[in-house]
Parts: structure tokens; sequence; C-alpha cells
């Protein structure tokens, strides 16, 4: 079995997970109301889709942390 923990602050990105906030973040490459919102999600599906699909692909290329 599995287990996977998603945290906030930045925790992951000593493990080469993509942050939201940090230079380069989330969120400055997208706004957050378009891929974080129900209202995003009616507008445009395929951007949200495609926006958490990218963040899980990143999962597999990364390597737990202490």
């Amino acid at each position: 079995m599995k287990i996977v923990v998603f945290t906030g602050a930045g925790v992951s990105k000593e493990s080469g997970v993509d942050t939201f906030r940090d230079s380069g973040g989330a969120w400055e490459q997208h706004n957050i109301e378009d891929v974080a919102t129900p209202a995003g999600w009616k507008k445009d599906r395929e951007l949200v889709l495609d926006f958490y699909n990218a963040r899980r692909k990143q999962l597999s290329e990364v390597e737990p942390n202490d």
C-alpha cells in the first residue's frame, strides 16, 4: 500500500515538488480563480484538469524528503 500526504507551505519543496507561492510557482503561472475554484471548473474544465494532472505527474518524478 502507498500513502501520499499533501501538506502546505512548501514542505514538499525539498523533494522537488513545485510550490504555489515561490518565484516561478503555480500562482505566477496561473490565476488561482481559474484553477482552484468551482467557477474556474465551470469556465474551463480542461485547464483545471491540465493544471492538476501536471502536479500529479510531477509526483512520479520526485523522492520523499526527511
